[in-house]
């Protein structure tokens, strides 16, 4: 019975370290990228407001290889139509951070996605 209590502990004790080791704080910080695979997309709608006055949006995004994903995720303010957003994705949080950004601003491969 001790060698059992003892294993349990010992998993436990390794499962929050590996937890800590790959949730760190910063990893876990919606704005910053680290851990994160950065989208972008072309906001087409005015998005769809909630019952918490939010806007949601489901958008076909590219990453910066041009790599095609359906996201949704939803914003405070009603973004402008038209407008390309940079979309930070985890695959158990889904989007974390958005930010609007120019064209040009945008990887070349994303830019011959959208063709003006």
């Amino acid at each position: 019975m001790r060698k059992i209590v003892l294993i349990l502990g010992l998993i436990i004790v390794l499962g929050a370290c590996l937890l800590l080791f790959f949730f760190t704080p910063e990893k876990l910080t919606p704005e910053n990228p680290a851990g994160k695979t950065i989208y972008y997309a072309l906001i087409n709608d005015s998005g769809v407001q909630d019952n918490n006055k939010r806007y949601d949006y489901e958008v076909i995004a590219y990453s910066k290889k041009g790599k095609e994903k359906k996201l949704e995720f939803s914003a405070g303010k009603q973004l402008r139509k038209g407008a390309y957003v940079q979309l930070y994705y985890t695959r158990i949080r889904g989007v974390t951070y958005w930010a609007e950004v120019p064209y040009e601003e945008l990887p070349v491969m994303v830019q011959q996605k959208y063709e003006k």
